[in-house]
């Protein structure tokens, strides 16, 4: 008998969200590497779309949400309510958000997935439903993840994301917005020195166009909208931007003169020395689902905001991206800080 988790497994690989050789077929697997590819929902949104074609707009949901709770919930939500509101799967048969990303209950995560496998949608792709046959139950596996998801960590992270998509999957705002120039590849000889430089060349290109971001929120969103919203709903949608955009204006000047001037010798002094003046972003990260939230019901109430916003959009950036689109964006930057400088 095969153990329920491993057909859950098998037929996420028959659904091709997980490749044949996915590190949860080997033998050493256990059901915690199931559980840690799963957790932070992108795979999960990839299947949907996978059993129905555009179920779900990649757009919408973050595609490396490197494990932030925000962006991680947002996504496993985002599956959920495509569940119910696609799928007709009833809310009994759904697990909670944090069954998953705090793997307190995997086991109703697995149900909720045996349900989907069984849907009409779902058998009609042809892909057999799980379980197909009877099951080792063992509950007291899934008992002790929790305490796993402690001591591992996320050390295998990037791990989560090699196999299933790459970039061109896309349509992530802040790749996008972060985009840098390609450089050529260097010459054997010189490749460690240049390694670096590629490196150093990402971190300043990189903040300069999200400086430019921010500045452009400030000057396309929030000056506009100050005749058209309150002061209370204007700190509750743009809550510390002005302050953020200070703050990297300052940063910015001391990244570039350290590339250009210093060799980045320097560099991390620079972080070291920013590093009080960045822990504004935990205000901001606590209060920005609050912000996109009242942004949105202030835009369903009033057409005048909505008509303006499109038209900032417009201002901003050719209509490519919304103000909705652009909140995220600071707490997509403050996540790759280390990934950068490491």
């Amino acid at each position: 008998m095969m153990e329920y988790w491993k057909q859950c497994a098998l037929w996420l690989i028959n659904c091709k969200v997980l490749p044949a050789n996915h590190r949860v077929t080997w033998e050493s697997a256990q059901v915690f590497d199931l559980a840690q590819t799963l957790r932070d929902g992108v795979l999960l949104c990839h299947l949907l779309n996978n059993l129905r074609a555009q179920v779900i707009n990649l757009k919408e949901i973050n595609l490396r949400p490197q494990m932030s709770q925000f962006l991680c919930l947002k996504n496993i939500r985002t599956f959920l309510a495509a569940c119910s509101e696609t799928f007709g799967m009833k809310k009994s048969e759904l697990f909670e958000a944090f069954d998953l990303f705090d793997v307190r209950d995997f086991g109703k995560v697995m149900d909720t997935l045996s349900k989907l496998s069984h849907s009409i949608i779902a058998q009609q792709t042809g892909i057999r439903p799980f379980p197909t046959e009877e099951s080792v139950e063992d509950e007291d596996i899934y008992n002790h993840l929790v305490d796993l998801i402690d001591e591992n960590g996320v050390e295998d992270e990037e791990d989560l994301y090699d196999c299933v998509y790459d970039d061109e999957d896309g349509g992530e705002i802040y790749e996008d917005l972060m985009k840098t120039e390609a450089l050529p590849p260097p010459a054997f000889h010189k490749q460690e020195t240049d390694i670096r430089s590629c490196c150093l060349t990402e971190i300043k290109q990189t903040e300069e166009k999200y400086t430019e971001t921010l500045e452009s929120i400030e000057k396309h969103f929030m000056t506009p909208l100050t005749m058209f919203l309150s002061m209370v709903e204007m700190e509750r949608v743009f809550v510390n931007i002005p302050e953020l955009v200070k703050v990297h204006k300052g940063l910015l000047v001391e990244i570039q003169d350290s590339v250009h001037h210093r060799s980045a010798q320097n560099l991390y002094q620079i972080f070291i020395t920013f590093k009080e003046r960045l822990l504004i972003y935990g205000k901001y990260c606590s209060h920005v689902e609050t912000a996109i939230a009242s942004l949105d019901d202030i835009s369903k109430d009033r057409e005048d905001v909505r008509m303006k916003l499109e038209e900032c959009s417009k201002r901003a950036n050719y209509g490519k991206f919304t103000l909705r689109d652009l909140l995220v964006v600071p707490m997509q930057r403050v996540l790759k800080y280390h990934l950068l400088l490491q």
